[in-house]
């Protein structure tokens, strides 16, 4: 028993983690040798917390203002003490006040479909938050919930309904069933007449129509019209399921409680527990004398009768049920997410979590409440229930380079709503254009972070950030063998680097970090040294403020950096670093500028090409952006191939130079041409990363020079299958990149029409050079390989010699 109970308390914190940096918490064994948890996949239902609280009758006081809060916690006059209250301001959701070492602090609990959130935590009850924050984790730093504060008298704010009709559910919905006389907490209420309540008899959440029901009289028992409870202890009846037709479920009181079984009909005979059983009366003689619940067999059974809650439910007339559940039917249409007034923005989206590095997919919602915006994410669009939310009130938004997480397409959150927690969800999105309109949605509503944002009427703050990661020397070579940087603003990760094995590391990485929050004050850059069978140590840091870098200009210089243990010489590192900061006036501003970039002749563009070759990344960038707004990219690729082909004298020289017009046609591939190297590549991929068979042929590089035949073998088979598989996966490229395509083959035929190969030499380049073998090379950063992979560096190294062998195709 102490076993399970001490794993239920660590199930409970690997979810609900701690809010605090500083706090003495329960670390034992929880993330493995790679820092990742060691309880498996997350689990997104909320864990019984297998701590106690005290009773809720000497903290809990119902409805109360702040002041009245105020003052009850300066008479208890105790240090940590706490008392929760429903706001005043918001009916339905909770204060939790407490009395710390700074004085009085309130926190707000949301309160959704019988779940509490606080600071980004998910808990089944208010008990189970007040029982984390005394025994598990700390409130504020050092600080946990002692001294609750009774109420001055007992507060019971409970609704009760009762069911005046039966209904049974939808598929695939959060709707319960149920019989007329069943008797229901009331959680919420919902729009469109739906409460979302838990079912006396069965313990079930969900939702119920409100005119199904009716407000239950105070003064009745719920126990006394529930016949079960009337049978007492151990007593035992038998009835069809609701849930699953043509099974039955057995209801047993036991520890004042009512325990269900189910009993699975197949064929003539009936399957409990995995065992067989000819007839009911069998179950029931088994179970009569063997433990059914631990210690306990089944007793007195309930024999059938018409209820008391029967009764007291066929006592109230119900007049025009026919007419109650048409109006259900229309509401049920009416309703949902999709439909809702509040919602701002929705879709389908992946999320992950700083501790848990799987990603899973959930429906998302931006819903404003009044003054309140919220994010929720559920299983699917029918659900009412979320599995969780983001209180966008106290969340930061920051862009997220894909070399972070080796993830294209994704953006952060950062939930701040207690002092020492900070809670970060990763999401990712489909496409370029579906981060850019999420993030539009998102940003004016966190209003935390814009708190700093400069009040210029009709202007915008425009602060962009373009740094490169060069070199560093003399870094300690015993404690970094394998350096990598992570980059941060305001101390939250955006960028990373690839690990480089040296003590001197060359990493020439550039990383454009557009539009940074207004809340942002500095950039670090962090070294970390990667290792195989432990968790990455961060060892050293560089910190610059950005009120301090030169506003438009580019500097290239050596920095000192600080180690974490401060001792000794930590060596430096170089930087180029572009900083700009510059207002931005509305957009009616700059429609001439839009008139001329979208010139027939694409005139200030060509213009552009040649005076801005070293800020061609972020002008590519940027072109892209507005011409696919406009959705005329197709004219701008063709149009600056077209151009680049004009220019060329040499066929053996095409698109092989880093021009403007090769760095729109890579973002562009990246952006969109996902799904054709899935097709292409991904099954030979993942074969590659799972086969042992290497295809290394050159002599220098291979364990066994005897390998040589049978590389050279497994190598040609992996090129057929590879060439086969690319050619076959034609249909999945995007239209628009055939389209440019075959305007590229044209041009050059038109102007070497003595080059036999030249029109295969143009797609080849663009197709094989910049796109496929970047993709197998890097497989992670285009998504093949999405899953953290212990030999992936195997991979890489049978890659580079695919790689050179699929330059015999270009």
């Amino acid at each position: 028993m102490a076993e399970c109970s001490r794993a239920r308390v660590k199930e409970q914190f690997q979810q609900h983690g701690s809010p605090s940096t500083g706090s003495d918490e329960f670390h034992e064994g929880f993330f493995n040798d790679d820092g990742e948890p060691t309880f498996g996949e997350e689990d997104e239902d909320t864990l019984t917390v297998a701590v106690s609280a005290p009773p809720e009758n000497e903290w809990y006081h119902g409805r109360l203002d702040r002041q009245g809060a105020e003052e009850r916690l300066k008479q208890m006059n105790k240090p940590r003490s706490y008392l929760v209250r429903e706001s005043d301001r918001k009916p339905g959701s909770y204060v939790l006040s407490f009395f710390g070492k700074t004085g009085i602090n309130h926190f707000r609990i949301t309160a959704v479909c019988g779940d509490f959130y606080i600071g980004g935590r998910r808990f089944d009850s208010l008990s189970d938050l007040i029982a984390h924050y005394t025994h598990l984790s700390d409130l504020l730093k050092h600080e946990r919930l002692v001294n609750p504060v009774p109420p001055p008298e007992p507060v019971n704010d409970s609704k009760r309904v009762i069911a005046i009709l039966p209904y049974t559910k939808m598929p695939d919905t959060d709707e319960l069933t149920f019989q007329k006389g069943d008797i229901f907490f009331v959680h919420n209420e919902l729009n469109e007449g739906w409460l979302w309540v838990t079912a006396h008899r069965t313990g079930e959440q969900g939702i119920v129509f409100e005119e199904l029901v009716e407000t239950l009289d105070d003064s009745i028992d719920p126990n006394s019209l529930c016949t079960i409870f009337l049978g007492g202890p151990e007593s035992f009846l038998v009835r069809p399921s609701d849930n699953s037709p043509g099974d039955y479920s057995l209801f047993f009181h036991v520890n004042n409680q009512i325990q269900r079984f189910r009993i699975e009909k197949k064929g003539v005979r009936y399957v409990v527990g995995g065992r067989t059983f000819d007839c009911l009366d069998a179950v029931i003689n088994r179970y009569r004398k063997e433990y059914i619940v631990e210690g306990h067999t089944l007793g007195q059974p309930v024999v059938k009768a018409r209820s008391d809650a029967e009764e007291y439910a066929s006592r109230k007339e119900v007049e025009h049920a026919e007419k109650i559940y048409a109006t259900l039917r229309e509401c049920r249409e009416q309703s949902g997410l999709k439909k809702n007034q509040g919602v701002k923005m929705q879709g389908w989206l992946e999320k992950r979590s700083d501790k848990i590095k799987k990603w899973k997919c959930f429906y998302f919602v931006l819903m404003t409440e009044g003054s309140d915006t919220t994010l929720y994410f559920y299983d699917n669009p029918k659900r009412l229930k979320p599995k969780g939310l983001i209180d966008l009130s106290c969340t930061y938004l920051y862009m997220m380079h894909e070399s972070l997480l080796e993830r294209p397409n994704c953006f952060q959150l950062v939930e701040r709503a207690l002092p020492c927690l900070a809670t970060t969800t990763y999401l990712s999105c489909s496409s370029t254009e579906d981060v850019q309109d999420w993030m539009a949605a998102i940003r004016p509503h966190c209003v935390a972070q814009n708190a700093r944002a400069p009040k210029i009427e009709r202007l915008k703050e425009l602060r962009c950030l373009q740094i490169s990661i060069m070199e560093a020397h003399r870094l300690p070579a015993k404690l970094v063998p394998s350096p990598y940087c992570i980059v941060c603003l305001n101390q939250v990760k955006t960028c990373r680097t690839k690990v480089q094995m040296s003590t001197d590391p060359v990493w020439d990485e550039e990383f454009l970090l557009d539009d940074i929050p207004p809340d942002v004050l500095t950039v670090s850059i962090q070294v970390w040294n990667k290792t195989k069978r432990s968790k990455d140590a961060q060892v050293a840091e560089l910190t610059l403020e950005l009120q301090n870098l030169a506003n438009g200009e580019e500097t290239e210089t050596w920095y000192p950096l600080l180690g974490v243990t401060p001792v000794g010489d930590w060596g430096s590192m170089r930087l180029r670093i572009r900083y700009l900061d510059d207002l931005l006036m509305p957009k009616e501003e700059y429609s001439t500028l839009l008139d001329i970039l979208l010139d027939s002749e694409l005139t200030a563009v060509k213009a552009l090409a040649d005076r801005c070759h070293a800020d061609r990344t972020p002008l590519a960038a940027a072109l892209l952006r507005v011409f696919r707004h406009q959705r005329q990219e197709a004219r701008l690729l063709q149009g600056m191939c077209e151009f680049e082909i004009g220019r060329e004298d040499e066929t053996s020289t095409l698109f092989r130079s880093a021009t403007l017009t090769t760095t729109l046609m890579d973002l562009y591939m990246k952006a969109v041409c996902f799904g054709f190297l899935d097709a292409a590549l991904s099954s030979i991929i993942h074969r590659l990363v799972e086969s042992r068979q290497s295809c290394e042929l050159n002599p220098s590089k291979m364990d066994n020079p005897n390998d040589a035949c049978s590389n050279a073998e497994f190598l040609l088979e992996i090129l057929d299958e590879l060439t086969d598989a690319i050619f076959m996966s034609s249909d999945a490229c995007p239209r628009t990149v055939r389209y440019i395509c075959g305007c590229l083959q044209r041009s050059v035929m038109a102007k070497w029409p003595e080059e036999r190969l030249v029109r295969t030499r143009v797609i080849s380049g663009f197709i094989f050079l910049r796109l496929l073998c970047p993709a197998i090379l890097n497989p992670r950063q285009f998504s093949l390989l999405p899953g953290l992979s212990p030999i992936l560096f195997r991979a890489v190294f049978k890659s580079n010699a695919l790689e050179s062998s699929c330059w015999c195709l270009i």
